[in-house]
């Protein structure tokens, strides 16, 4: 198939002489919420088959993109890079559990409530991961550092591909979910996970549209969650 866009297998990283080399990934793995019926199809709990949102990377243009990245990390500030650092130090969801239990204690849910909103909430986010490393090889687009070998990340580059960005699709797939258990506090999630998505821009190892789509993706997941969560009469606060 033709692109508009470098193989994120075919073009070596910075240092380097040979492209990466692809290893077991999480594509394949069983989810909660969402079924594989084939190769390309899926369908939701409640049977029905599923059209992504998000945006065939054939669409994007690759070059505006690249020129944003370099700028950004051209006139990167120290908060910035905190914030690089800070979401991508650790798994996003090690700085989302907290939250989740700040929230808990401020509305004083119970041991079984908060119990169901993590179980939904891990789960929703372990459906978020599958499905962004399956886009990530279907797509299989390069990482900026593979466009300009110039460019000095925050963070290392990650060796897998780049579209969509992972912590932007757990993002907004934890916004879905989250909003939807503490619906008063929507603003500030929403916040928080945005703030997640762009770190990786400001890390140097996403593209913009990786973060925009991948947010947009997570929303998706999230939302057919949280539709089954109403259809089974599972209340938020």
């Amino acid at each position: 198939m033709r692109t508009n866009y470098r193989r994120w297998s075919k073009y070596p990283y910075h240092g380097e002489q040979k492209p990466p080399i692809a290893y077991q990934t999480p594509a394949d793995y069983p989810m909660f919420f969402i079924f594989r019926q084939n190769k390309n199809e899926f369908i939701d709990s409640f049977g029905q088959r599923i059209n992504w949102q998000i945006k065939n990377p054939i669409e994007v243009n690759w070059g505006t993109e690249l020129t944003f990245v370099e700028q950004t990390l051209l006139s990167i500030t120290p908060q910035q890079k905190r914030i690089a650092q800070f979401w991508g130090s650790v798994e996003a969801t090690q700085n989302m559990t907290p939250l989740i239990f700040s929230l808990a204690k401020k509305y004083r849910l119970g041991s079984p409530q908060l119990a169901r909103a993590l179980g939904y909430f891990h789960a929703a986010v372990s459906d978020a991961f599958v499905l962004s490393w399956y886009f990530k090889y279907l797509w299989d687009v390069a990482r900026p550092n593979q466009y300009d070998r110039n460019i000095t990340p925050v963070l290392t580059t990650p060796r897998f591909p780049s579209y969509p960005s992972a912590h932007a699709a757990v993002a907004g797939c934890a916004k879905s979910i989250l909003s939807y258990f503490f619906p008063s506090e929507a603003v500030g999630i929403k916040n928080t996970m945005e703030e997640c998505a762009l770190s990786r821009l400001y890390a140097g190892v996403h593209f913009q549209v990786d973060n925009d789509e991948g947010l947009r993706l997570g929303r998706q997941i999230g939302g057919i969650v949280v539709r089954l969560m109403k259809s089974q009469k599972i209340n938020g606060l």
